[in-house]
């Protein structure tokens, strides 16, 4: 599946430009990763597009969470390994293979680094590992972000300041995209 066809099914199945900015994101910090572990950029990429891909409608039902993603995903065709790691994003049992850990710790830092970038005057050009780091202190900074999915990327072996610096880069990567 090429990234054209992964953005309009992302658009078909998504309704708030919240959840688009969040997808693509994400599926920045998951390229940026997988370039750093020298795996396969465009599943990683994908897994991190598709990662939400039915939040719009799935918001209050956890349990059926990336469950209908994987639905769709599987009549789309995408590759089984982009499914188990939509799954394993929402679902612990899935968590199999270094992408399907990774998503889950990509996530959390994707939310951390574009409400970091949102009110700054360059938006995501020149963000800092240092300031990053301060904001993901503050427990009243984006309450939402989950701090332990975070500090969870040990469990993919790189140390935070790292991993903070890789999803820097995976922001910038898209950030064109998503107005940062």
């Amino acid at each position: 599946m090429i990234r054209e066809e992964a953005i309009e099914l992302v658009r078909s199945k998504t309704d708030k430009a919240i959840t688009m900015r969040h997808l693509i994101s994400v599926e920045g910090v998951m390229r940026r990763l997988a370039q750093h572990f020298e795996e396969n950029e465009d599943h990683w990429a994908l897994t991190g597009l598709f990662h939400d891909l039915d939040q719009d409608e799935t918001a209050n039902d956890p349990e059926r969470h990336a469950r209908l993603a994987a639905e769709w995903l599987k009549e789309a065709d995408a590759p089984a390994d982009v499914i188990n790691g939509v799954l394993a994003h929402a679902h612990p049992e899935y968590q199999t293979d270094l992408m399907s850990r990774a998503i889950v710790a990509a996530d959390a830092l994707a939310g951390l680094l574009v409400a970091a970038a949102l009110p700054r005057p360059d938006k995501a050009t020149g963000m800092k590992v240092s300031s990053v780091k301060k904001k993901l202190k503050e427990k009243s900074f984006a309450p939402g972000v989950n701090r332990n999915e975070i500090h969870a990327c040990s469990e993919i072996g790189i140390e935070l300041d790292q991993f903070i610096g890789l999803g820097i880069e995976g922001l910038q990567i898209v950030a064109e995209d998503i107005g940062l």
